[in-house]
């Protein structure tokens, strides 16, 4: 199902880190789980949502490859559980989705939602995109934080705060408030986003970008943060402060 890296000058996946596999069907676990583990990855399966999630507390990945379609507990449940007790990357897999469940899947933490049939080597490589910016963002710490005005963004326990008030974000909601925080009063494409956020440079239409947004303006309201995202029609985003 996956190619892994040659000596043609293909593309290299190896990287190091931890991916728990969730799918119904045992066949398609093991062979993501050996197509993972080919590219480096240390790999655990399972074939339920219950399942999923108590391996996620013993085994800590980095990131949960997810069917929506699980047995006894939906994908969609088991997604909403792990966005809010894991910091993990959670990458959704649905077959022949329709947009309400992307976006649903979106909506609940999913940081990415994949559609099948994919092509060869498409899962494989948006999972190691996760682990490239990870390393990327680590290469580039200055500090513990963020500070926009009055608010501040904390690397190190991905929340948001406002004075005494604070909201956690998901992996993706903070590297996406990261890239909008630095570049405060700038207008950034969605194409830019993606890139920088999702490391995405297809150009394939998608709402990923607006559905996170749609989450960091809700935790604004929620922590009473002076900031909104502003939109641009058909261009892209900008983080302003209003205090």
């Amino acid at each position: 199902m996956f190619q892994s890296a040659s000596s043609d000058g293909a593309r290299e996946y190896l990287a190091p880190g931890r991916i728990l596999v969730a799918a119904a069907d045992t066949r398609v676990a093991d062979m993501r789980t050996n197509a993972f583990r080919a590219a480096g990855y240390e790999v655990r399966a399972t074939s339920t949502a219950a399942a999923a999630l108590e391996l996620a507390g013993s085994f800590d990945p980095d990131v949960v490859v997810l069917d929506a379609g699980l047995p006894n507990r939906s994908g969609f449940d088991a997604c909403e559980s792990l966005s809010k007790c894991s910091q993990a990357f959670i990458v959704m897999v649905g077959g022949g989705a329709h947009d309400s469940d992307v976006t649903l899947g979106l909506e609940l933490g999913a940081d990415d939602y994949v559609v099948e049939p994919f092509a060869d080597c498409e899962l494989l490589a948006r999972v190691s995109s996760f682990f490239r910016r990870r390393l990327k963002i680590a290469g580039r710490r200055t500090g513990p934080g963020l500070a926009i005005g009055s608010t501040r963004l904390d690397r190190d326990l991905h929340t948001l705060s406002h004075g005494a008030s604070y909201a956690s974000l998901t992996a993706l909601e903070f590297r996406l408030m990261w890239c909008l925080g630095e570049a405060e009063g700038r207008l950034l494409g969605r194409a830019q986003l993606l890139e920088s956020v999702w490391n995405d440079t297809s150009g394939v239409q998608t709402r990923v970008v607006d559905v996170h947004v749609a989450a960091l303006r809700k935790k604004f309201a929620e922590i009473g943060a002076p900031l909104r995202i502003t939109s641009v029609r058909g261009v892209g985003y900008r983080l302003d402060r209003r205090d």
